[in-house]
């Protein structure tokens, strides 16, 4: 089927560690045509989920050696689900939006740009170090780079979900809010566990 409001498929692009960086680097700074930096099939998806799930599995083995207690084993699978639910929303929205197709390449890219984090935190760093010289307290410093980060992470996920799914702004907006309820609704459910695991 075809149209003018029907999307074109997406190019397919040569998957390989220089054009995912690459592909982060562009759609970090607001450029669409970081997708096409990355393929859309379930190889693609499967090597963007793998970091987290390994990062897991390595948790899981070290917390288990110390406390193989219940609740470190509930606090595991909460952390599992908080690393599938985003993908699980997205899902959902994309196929409520009738973007079904575009939603492959999407979560693959939605999964590398959590390492986003880490150049962003360069800059945020040297607004603390300004900040600090200025007089403003550290912890005022401190609330203040949590919020910029969170908004430019806020930014990120709709800008993506907006051009990655081929979605209005608004329903671009729509989505990160699911997002972000899913994600404190997981943050809410771990809370009272940690401090059962952390216990001597």
């Amino acid at each position: 089927m075809s149209g003018p409001d029907r999307p074109a498929k997406p190019k397919r692009a040569v998957r390989n560690g220089r054009n995912i960086i690459r592909g982060l680097l562009l759609l970090g700074r607001g450029r669409a045509e970081g997708f096409e930096c990355f393929e859309g099939d379930r190889d693609a998806f499967l090597a963007g989920l793998s970091p987290p799930i390994g990062f897991l599995l390595v948790l899981a083995a070290l917390l288990l050696m110390q406390r193989p207690t219940l609740p470190a084993v509930i606090l595991l699978l909460a952390l599992v689900c908080a690393v599938l639910l985003p993908p699980v929303i997205s899902h959902t929205m994309a196929r409520l939006w009738k973007r079904s197709e575009f939603w492959p390449r999407y979560a693959t890219a939605s999964l590398w740009s959590v390492w986003l984090i880490l150049p962003a935190y360069l800059p945020a760093m040297l607004v603390t170090a300004i900040l600090l010289q200025m007089g403003v307290s550290h912890a005022v410093a401190g609330r203040l780079i949590v919020l910029l980060l969170g908004a430019y992470l806020l930014w990120l996920q709709w800008f993506m979900a907006w051009k990655g799914l081929s979605i209005s702004r608004l329903k671009a907006g729509v989505t990160v809010l699911a997002l972000t309820v899913g994600s404190m609704l997981v943050g809410t459910l771990m809370q009272p566990l940690l401090p059962l695991v952390m216990a001597p």
